[in-house]
């Protein structure tokens, strides 16, 4: 009985351990070295950078380009919820907890970095 418990309580802490390293976080806000969740529940590349959008239309400190390093960007409007995991911890988390966790909204696929 005491090993089944000690089985259980070890996987418990584990599944929260590993939904741990799903973090919320905002278009704007601190993402390089992370990889994000799409809507759909699969996951971009790295985020190599987050460059805040001066000129954009709608004003400064409106949106932001999010540049990844398999040469793709999104343009995310501040304050837009975004999941984030550790590019390190991406063998520790599973695709049902990436999916359960996807967000509802997204930004719009800008011109790649890697073509201009």
């Amino acid at each position: 009985m005491a090993d089944t418990d000690a089985r259980r309580r070890w996987r418990e802490q584990q599944l929260a351990q590993q939904r741990g390293r799903l973090q919320p976080d905002v278009a704007q806000g601190d993402l390089e070295g992370f990889v994000l969740v799409r809507p759909d529940g699969s996951l971009t590349a790295e985020v190599v950078h987050v460059q805040w959008m001066d000129n954009h239309p709608a004003g400064p400190d409106t949106h932001v380009t999010v540049s990844f390093a398999d040469g793709s960007n999104v343009e995310f409007a501040f304050d837009v919820p975004v999941v984030k995991v550790r590019a390190a911890d991406l063998r520790t988390v599973s695709r049902d907890d990436v999916r359960q966790a996807a967000p509802s909204g997204w930004g719009a696929d800008a011109e790649r970095w890697d073509e201009a």
